[in-house]
């Protein structure tokens, strides 16, 4: 086993460093930006706040900070400043995707999120080698993508893995060569210290486990990552969810279900206070839920077929890379038999978006996640989806849909001194719409500009990006 393992993660990482060459025309920069940047005459929302959105605001930013925020009327604006016409326009935070994974989406989807006004994502498990090289690219200017706040590899079950290998040799498929590279198995209290100080040693941003062989191990995960300080990001286990989160499961991923369906009301209120009194997370990933849940075989497998760009246009963004795993994702669901999706798909989505609405009401805290790169979410168009599913689905506010991927996000990280509002001394991730998401939601959409650290996107620039991906993906 850890032999073939071995030899399954050379081959992977040489064909992603092949990939990484395939796209690099996708990875072309914009100039840097001017020293100073002021916005003048926007109105800026603010997802931490009740208070009605700011007209006639100029946001003033140098050296890729905020300075200052305040009426047009009274900011000077420094000569030689680019200034960037807000009049009409609505400014937020800079997006995030709490739940990618670019393991499986590849390089061309970096400048995707950000063309989608994405400019910080969580990165849930991945080849920790290039999401570092990545992150040295885009900092050298050389590369265009988003923030990256990354678990690095994820803890799984042995067996698991196990099965990965046998289901990959069966069906003669590169499922191992795709999955094991980002793995670590962790089998019992012994291994899941070394696991977390294998992390540790990648100087990853949290943990991220997605199945544990047995209770031992999950919880022994908890009490390593505590004991050096990283948050802890999980799938549901098969344990008492009350009980992981009380050991140190900062954050749910992916929707509760059925199990809480079958609860009383009471029972799952209980639940859900666990969380608020844990100060944990909920990431409920409703895009890939409802991807998953209420299309069936024959939608998922059309995004293989010549009229998929005609049915629907994000397919055109799509790299070989990211399709090539969606396939293995639709083969290996078309033999699962014991897939709810056809008998139970609508009740079960309608049971995930009522436990995110009252989740809300009781005070947990909800972050706006997609699984980028999962069967028909594609990345970064997929977060104003999310953003749409929770407004629409989940009945939360706009407001309060936009905090979920700006200001909560940020606060996870620990980095909401420095991102997550539009506030001076605050790093300068804004974007600018055409219309006011307060009132409707997929106005989001509508990207006037992006600012990234300072960096201006102005509408063509980000439509160049676009340009550049779908070529690459292309040939």
């Amino acid at each position: 086993m850890v032999a073939r393992s071995i030899g399954i993660i050379g081959r992977s990482l040489a064909l992603l460093g092949s990939l990484t060459t395939l796209y690099a025309c996708a990875s072309v920069a914009p100039s840097a930006a001017s020293n100073a940047v002021a916005i003048v005459g926007v109105t800026v929302i603010d997802p931490s706040s009740e208070q009605p959105a700011t007209p006639d605001q100029t946001i003033l930013i140098s050296d890729g900070v905020i300075r200052e925020v305040g009426p047009s009327s009274s900011i000077a604006i420094p000569a030689g400043a680019r200034r960037v016409d807000g009049r009409g326009k609505f400014a937020i935070p800079g997006l995030w995707d709490a739940h990618v994974h670019f393991m499986n989406t590849g390089i061309t989807a970096l400048p995707l999120f950000v063309a989608n006004g994405v400019t910080s994502v969580r990165e849930m498990g991945g080849y920790i080698d290039s999401t570092r090289a990545w992150q040295a690219r885009m900092k050298a200017g050389t590369l265009v993508g988003p923030r990256i706040f990354t678990a690095g590899p994820i803890l799984e079950s042995p067996r698991y893995l196990q099965g990965v290998v046998e289901r990959s040799n069966r069906a003669k498929s590169q499922l191992a060569l795709r999955v094991l590279p980002y793995r670590i198995g962790v089998a019992d209290s012994i291994g899941a210290r070394r696991a977390v100080d294998s992390l540790v040693k990648l100087r990853v941003d949290f943990v991220k486990i997605r199945t544990s062989a047995n209770p031992q191990a999950f919880y022994a995960i908890l009490r390593e990552a505590r004991r050096v300080g990283l948050r802890v990001a999980a799938h549901q286990q098969n344990l008492p969810l009350p009980s992981a989160l009380d050991s140190g499961q900062t954050d749910l991923e992916h929707a509760i279900l059925p199990a809480l369906s079958r609860l009383s009301s009471a029972t799952r209120d209980s639940i859900y206070r666990k969380f608020v009194d844990n100060g944990a997370w909920y990431t409920p990933t409703l895009t890939v839920s409802r991807a998953v849940m209420l299309s069936g075989d024959s939608a998922e497998r059309a995004i293989f077929s010549s009229d998929a760009i005609r049915l629907d246009e994000r397919r055109a963004y799509a790299s070989p890379w990211l399709l090539g795993w969606w396939r293995m994702q639709v083969d290996e669901r078309a033999t699962d038999t014991s897939s709810t999706r056809a008998a139970e798909g609508n009740e079960a989505y309608a049971s995930s978006t009522s436990d995110v609405h009252r989740m809300h009401e009781l005070g947990v805290n909800i972050l706006a996640g997609t699984d980028a790169g999962s069967v028909l979410v594609y990345p970064g168009f997929g977060l104003h989806e999310e953003l749409q599913r929770l407004v629409e689905d989940a009945r939360l506010t706009p407001r309060d849909a936009l905090w979920s991927a700006t200001v909560g996000p940020a606060r996870f990280a620990r980095l909401d001194d420095r991102l997550g509002t539009l506030s001076p001394g605050k790093i300068a991730d804004v974007v600018l719409l055409d219309a006011d998401p307060l009132i409707d939601i997929r106005n989001t959409r509508r990207i006037f500009a992006v600012v990234q650290g300072g960096r201006v996107f102005a509408r063509m620039d980000l439509d160049a990006l676009l340009a550049q991906v779908r070529s690459a993906v292309a040939h």
